[in-house]
């Protein structure tokens, strides 16, 4: 069974306060305020940890739209302009220790673009490396 702590720590106060069933303040009221007060002080662990899930889900959730930014700019761009502003956002969370290489890596192979090492290269090398693989005739 599990117990609305706030709802319970309110009911206690207002019981001490308002309805003759509880002691008043004076006759052992001051107990069921202590009781109150042990409610109201674990109804704020409650509301810190559906803080906590939230900002978790949170940063979960911009973690995921990071790695899809850079992992489409990497293997989608056509130019290499904007290649590079993926590349550059993927360098920069390096350089505060929030490397995505292996999500961003993940992501291009579940898309099925091919391989993710190839998506690192701009699409004017990745032409080039190509043109170097097929065996022209002449």
């Amino acid at each position: 069974m599990t117990i609305n702590h706030r709802a319970e720590a309110i009911r206690l106060v207002e019981g001490v306060l308002r309805d003759p069933e509880f002691p008043e303040l004076g006759n052992g009221g001051e107990g069921v305020i202590a009781a109150a007060q042990v409610h109201a002080t674990l109804a704020a662990g409650e509301t810190a940890a559906a803080d906590v899930a939230s900002y978790r889900h949170a940063i979960h959730t911009y973690r995921f739209a990071l790695i899809r930014q850079v992992a489409e700019g990497l293997a989608l761009s056509e130019g290499d302009e904007a290649h590079q502003h993926a590349l550059g956002l993927a360098k920069y969370l390096d350089s505060v220790d929030l490397n995505i290489d292996r999500e961003v890596d993940a992501y291009i192979e579940d898309i099925g673009w091919g391989d993710p090492r190839n998506a690192w290269l701009s699409p004017t090398a990745r032409k080039a490396k190509r043109n170097a693989e097929i065996d022209v005739p002449f």
